[in-house]
């Protein structure tokens, strides 16, 4: 009995769109947990060094990575905080979000294949609840080229997708599409092949709703130092993200992942 309920619970989940209101609060809280992991398009041919690409990908470089990710302004009351923790090769293990009183907001874990690519992310709130997953196939060169899962809202799940695209081995474009929303992404990089830019095209059912560009700045070893963007296409409240670093190597190219 209790698998039939089951069945039919999971039935009318996958048979109901989400309303334009509980997508878009589902995107914020995942913004928050990726608004670090971008690349970008390039404004000057990008070097063939393939150790150059991959620290420009990453936003930091050989032997760094992030430890923590804190949201310093915006419409949120106080600060939200993100910690990066890793397996002992280097793999991506999971990401902790707070709230500004260090509650456990939601937690994402991450599982990789036996190449080292990533395989799943899910991400569950603090009753451990799943909020969505996302499952990644690659190219040739380990490169995503699709990621496809679900985005839960109590009994209500739509589906969500990434595709991907690249030039000379960095990614120039993101789409990501939930139910009807669609973001597009595209980037920018400087000559010394970091990102300092990119912008965001938003549409519902496919009709232009706004655009947003995004900001980053760098600390003088080369790591991300701050990103910075407008909280929405109608809010032009400034959201500005500020991250730590701990020595360390990781296996995962977080521009790979990135939103934007």
């Amino acid at each position: 009995m209790n698998s039939i309920s089951e069945n039919q619970e999971k039935s009318k989940r996958t048979s109901v769109k989400f309303s334009l209101q509980s997508i878009l609060m589902l995107m914020a809280a995942i913004m928050m947990a990726f608004a670090t992991l971008t690349s970008c398009d390039e404004d000057e041919d990008p070097s063939d060094d393939p150790d150059e690409i991959e620290n420009g990908n990453n936003g930091g470089v050989a032997g760094k990575r992030i430890k923590t990710q804190l949201q310093t302004t915006g419409p949120m009351e106080g600060s939200i905080r993100v910690e990066w923790t890793y397996n002992s090769d280097g793999s991506i293990k999971r990401q902790d979000l707070y709230d500004a009183s260090s509650k456990l907001v939601s937690y994402e874990i991450w599982t990789s294949n036996s190449d080292g690519t990533i395989a799943k992310d899910e991400m569950y709130d603090s009753n451990n609840n799943l909020l969505q997953y996302m499952n990644y196939s690659y190219d040739a060169n380990k490169k995503p080229l699709k990621g496809q899962g679900e985005m839960y809202s109590g009994s209500v799940a739509v589906t969500w997708t990434y595709d991907y695209t690249y030039q000379n081995g960095r990614k120039i474009r993101q789409v990501m599409k939930v139910g009807d929303l669609t973001n597009d992404y595209e980037f920018i990089y400087d000559s010394q092949g970091r990102c300092t830019g990119s912008t965001e095209t938003t549409s519902y059912s496919g009709q232009f709703i706004g655009g947003r560009k995004f900001t980053r700045t760098y600390n003088t070893d080369g790591t991300i130092q701050k990103v910075t963007y407008p909280y929405s296409s109608t809010d032009n409240t400034t959201v500005t993200q500020t991250f730590t670093w701990e020595n360390g190597n990781t296996k995962m190219n977080y521009a790979d992942f990135s939103l934007w």
